[in-house]
């Protein structure tokens, strides 16, 4: 029973981290960005790029914010990223720009969001992009032992 509530209290965690994060995203993107993140299709090759740059971020302690409440479209939140010369040369290590980024990791957040809880109340999975959700279930061990999500274990 206690084991149970654990559970229970730790999932009502994650859905509420999750309900704030995208409210987050829907604030940074204009609705063009979001048009763009839904019709952005991840491939193998910049999904690997993603896994890469996230890896030699955490190696080299360098942060990168993509959800910043007080930018309102992909571009700005870019400029940000640009104007930080450390994580400037993050991307360009791997081949991406501070957009580019962007538009890959909300597209994988999206489909996040649509498969761990796109059946829960309040949970808008419209960004997802069904291709990117495949991708993400292809990946998603991988991808929560990058971020320390146990929670499928």
């Amino acid at each position: 029973m206690r084991l149970f509530h654990r559970h229970g209290m730790l999932l009502a965690l994650a859905i509420a981290c999750s309900l704030h994060a995208q409210g987050t995203i829907q604030h940074a993107l204009s609705p063009a960005d979001r048009a763009a993140v839904q019709q952005y299709m991840l491939s193998e090759d910049s999904y690997q790029k993603l896994l890469a740059t996230a890896k030699d971020a955490r190696a080299s302690k360098v942060k990168i914010d993509m959800l910043d409440p007080k930018a309102h479209s992909l571009d700005e939140r870019a400029t940000d990223l640009n104007n930080n010369p450390e994580v400037h040369a993050l991307l360009a290590r791997h081949g991406l720009t501070a957009h580019d980024f962007l538009l890959g990791e909300y597209a994988l957040l999206s489909a996040e969001f649509a498969v761990k809880y796109g059946s829960q109340p309040g949970i808008d999975t419209h960004l997802a992009n069904p291709a990117n959700v495949a991708l993400f279930r292809r990946h998603e061990a991988e991808i929560d032992a990058l971020s320390g999500d146990d929670s499928n274990n």
